[in-house]
């Protein structure tokens, strides 16, 4: 999944998010989500765990969207008061957000355990969407992955966050990319991965190892873009062209990355977002 999804971006960019009015919170019933809203035009919710996983996108789209960024109730700096959420849930503590923006329909990226929620959002919700993207996800886990998983939570069961970790960066990046990683270790893990606890990676794994959605993701009735990472070894092409599939019309795309593309292939993940949803202004 997507723990340390924005670390390479944080790495590369050092200079730190400013707070500003475009920051705020909404409170909900089991707690509260912090959001950050920048630029204009058609609203884009840019879906991970943590906000921080998209500085490669934000600067750069904010010129042509609205982009809507937040960390998951649970999450950062968005707490829960009664645990952690399942993904339907997030699914619907994303249209409490877009009710209090007063955003009627918007085009939802999901990345990882994003592109999980975008689809329980997309299943619920399907009349708030004005596209859908998922990136680096899945709809049914096949036999490989469902054996990663396991193993991942595993680890997590044996609280054992240092195997975990050493497990789950072999995945994150491409070879091409692996040097960079390895460069950028100890930062990586500060930036990101350390804002997890077991309890909190335990709710996103053991929520990813029961996700199937071929019940009950249709066609969402708007433009679709699924991508995925031509070397990702968690969720494998196969599985991006399966989810694929099920969305009549979608656009399919395979970039040179592994398990993180907006953050190997930063341009090329820009570009496909405004060739596929820029018509939705």
């Amino acid at each position: 999944m997507d723990p340390a999804a924005g670390v390479s971006a944080a790495a590369a960019d050092q200079q730190p998010q400013r707070e500003g009015q475009d920051v705020d919170r909404i409170e909900l019933d089991g707690g509260s989500i912090r959001y950050r809203v920048r630029g204009s035009g058609q609203p884009l919710v840019l879906l991970a765990t943590l906000q921080g996983s998209w500085l490669r996108q934000v600067r750069a789209l904010t010129e042509h969207f609205t982009t809507i960024t937040y960390d998951m109730r649970g999450f950062g700096d968005s707490p829960s008061l009664v645990g952690f959420p399942t993904n339907a849930e997030h699914a619907d503590d994303l249209a409490a957000l877009l009710d209090h923006l007063g955003v009627e329909r918007a085009v939802v990226v999901g990345m990882s355990h994003g592109g999980l929620v975008a689809q329980h959002f997309a299943a619920k919700h399907a009349e708030r969407l004005a596209g859908l993207g998922l990136i680096a996800t899945f709809g049914t886990a096949h036999g490989p992955t469902k054996q990663l998983l396991r193993m991942l939570n595993g680890f997590l069961e044996r609280d054992d966050l240092p195997g975990f970790w050493e497990v789950l960066k072999s995945m994150l990046f491409s070879e091409a990319g692996v040097p960079a990683l390895l460069r950028h270790e100890a930062a990586l893990r500060k930036a990101m991965f350390d804002q997890y606890d077991v309890a909190a990676l335990s709710s996103i794994y053991g929520g990813a190892l029961e996700h199937d959605s071929q019940e009950w993701l249709g066609a969402p009735g708007c433009p679709a873009l699924v991508v995925g990472g031509a070397e990702d070894i968690l969720f494998p092409p196969v599985l991006t062209e399966r989810l694929g599939a099920r969305l009549p019309g979608a656009r399919v795309e395979l970039l040179p990355a592994a398990h993180i593309p907006p953050v190997e292939d930063p341009d090329r993940f820009n570009a496909l977002l405004l060739e596929t949803f820029g018509a939705a202004r």
